[in-house]
């Protein structure tokens, strides 16, 4: 099993947890997005101090923390899964990067193609609305 599998794992087993504690601040999706921001300042307190240990453990927090706001929103049936944001983040950046050329007609293209998903974005939520 890879780490990523592993994590999620975790992640839902977590979850499970706070579901059956039923605490409601570790259910709440608005705390978890504080914790994050308050991560991404730990990360630049410690980029500034060059501790590679201290980086990478305030990095996993940001992942870890993500980690359970993607299991509380697939709780509360707002997303389907951490693999579809995969998904969705690969073909994202996948038609964004592998166009570009190194040379100053990238900002030309991550515009357009950015214009092209902006529509798809729209199209998709109009689709599912109908539903």
């Amino acid at each position: 099993m890879q780490t990523i599998e592993k994590l999620i794992n975790l992640a839902q087993h977590k979850n499970q947890i706070d579901i059956k504690r039923d605490e409601a601040k570790y259910m709440n999706h608005e705390w978890l997005l504080q914790s994050i921001i308050d991560e991404v300042n730990e990360v630049r307190e410690e980029i500034q101090t060059h501790n590679t240990a201290h980086l990478e453990d305030e990095l996993s927090d940001i992942l870890w923390s993500w980690m359970i706001l993607v299991e509380k929103l697939k709780h509360k049936k707002y997303i389907e899964s951490h693999e579809a944001i995969f998904e969705r983040a690969l073909k994202k950046y996948e038609e964004r990067i592998l166009p570009l050329q190194g040379n100053s007609n990238d900002y030309l293209i991550w515009k357009a193609v950015k214009a092209k998903q902006k529509e798809e974005l729209k199209a998709e939520k109009n689709q599912r609305n109908r539903i």
